[in-house]
């Protein structure tokens, strides 16, 4: 068991390195970028940006003097390796040209004619090499350093907004799934031990239902039923603000139930399938021989066979559960990690969308893990010692 975790925490770490490579590529080349914006920035800030935030170079004046002429440089466009970008006069009337350093784009342009100059001053700003960005931002997450957020203006780093959000969304995705578990194993052995009768069809027809009904169809449905019809539980947020009338869990029991919804419906048609194949095996033959109670036999005997492919669902359910939270999250205005992964998305936040990337990956392979060590404990014929 042991060597079985060991390899499958390692395959962990390359799963999470495929993923947040892939990420970290397929933002980079997608159109536009971080700092595209409806006003235009003054040259200097938008430099301050690209470099604070390791995505830019600078080329700067070797020398100190007076900018006494500039390149026809446009901010934006491609250029050939030592084009020149300015030329620099020292006090000893020495002229020094300013080149670009190897082919490719000038992000930012912030020389200007007839102004004096130091040493070491900003001339341009040019693109950093995409695989120098790739191999320092790699070595930053492997200590779980993303930085800080570009929407903030790098005044908040990735982490310390992750801390305040995914409290949030944690106990929402769990809650949800422990309502789906304990509705959806009582509603699936209730209709595979009534098997072919009006409880059974009523039941199962309910989880039809339930499947069909996506959470951004059910979430206004039951804000409109018990919040603006019969008033009995409030509308945002996760927690009541202070002074509230109402308390912590009538705030939250309607996003975990249209959270949890759908997948009661998938766990109680996995365990009724599970119930009528083994309620069917010999070993349940044999207990009732014996002359156990039914209770007995389905409590000691068919619960643990009835519950297995439940268990097998649970790992896929819970990447469910996490991507359906941003919906849920969403509709019934809850400040989780919804928030920070659409609109830092939207925004082009690179460092926030690959936090909440990373935060996401690892909990759905950590979850798929802890799935398949418990189907150790249900099921005996399964052994991973070989």
């Amino acid at each position: 068991m042991l060597r079985f975790i060991l390899n499958r925490l390692m395959g962990a770490v390359i799963v999470l390195w495929v993923i947040v490579s892939a990420s970290f590529f397929m933002m980079r080349c997608a159109p536009g970028g971080p700092f595209d914006e409806e006003k235009a920035l003054p040259p200097n800030v938008e430099a301050n940006k690209w470099t604070k935030f390791g995505m830019g170079d600078e080329i700067v004046s070797p020398v100190a003097g007076k900018v006494v002429e500039l390149g026809q440089i446009t901010a934006g466009d491609e250029y050939e390796e030592d084009v020149v970008l300015a030329v620099v006069q020292d006090a000893q009337g020495i002229k020094h040209e300013v080149r670009m350093p190897s082919d490719g784009q000038v992000k930012v342009f912030t020389a200007e004619l007839n102004k004096e100059i130091a040493a070491g001053d900003r001339v341009a700003v040019i693109p950093k090499p995409l695989w120098d960005q790739y191999l320092t931002s790699l070595g930053n997450y492997a200590q779980l350093d993303f930085g800080v957020t570009f929407t903030s203006d790098g005044s908040r780093t990735v982490m310390e907004e992750l801390k305040q959000a995914f409290p949030i969304s944690m106990q929402l995705g769990l809650f949800s799934m422990l309502f789906a578990i304990i509705f959806g194993v009582s509603i699936g052995l209730i209709a595979g031990l009534k098997q072919n009768t009006l409880t059974d069809y009523t039941l199962m027809s309910g989880a039809m239902v339930g499947i069909s009904i996506p959470t951004m169809v059910s979430g206004p449905i039951l804000i409109a039923l018990f919040v603006l019809g019969l008033g009995w539980f409030p509308y945002g947020g996760w927690d009541p603000p202070p002074g509230s009338e109402w308390s912590a869990w009538q705030y939250r029991i309607l996003p975990v139930i249209t959270l949890g919804l759908v997948y009661t419906a998938y766990i109680a048609r996995l365990t009724r399938g599970g119930m009528l194949e083994i309620i069917r095996s010999d070993y349940i033959r044999t207990a009732r021989a014996k002359g156990l109670s039914e209770r007995q036999v389905v409590t000691r005997h068919a619960l643990k066979g009835a519950i297995l492919p439940t268990v097998s669902f649970l790992g896929p359910a819970m990447a469910g559960i996490v991507t359906g939270s941003v919906v849920v999250e969403r509709v019934f205005g809850i400040a989780g990690l919804s928030e920070y992964f659409i609109t830092p998305a939207l925004n082009r936040d690179y460092p926030m969308v690959i936090g909440v990337i990373v935060v996401y990956s690892a909990i759905l392979v950590v979850l798929n893990l802890v799935v398949d060590i418990a189907y150790t404990f249900l099921d005996p014929r399964v052994s991973y010692d070989k």
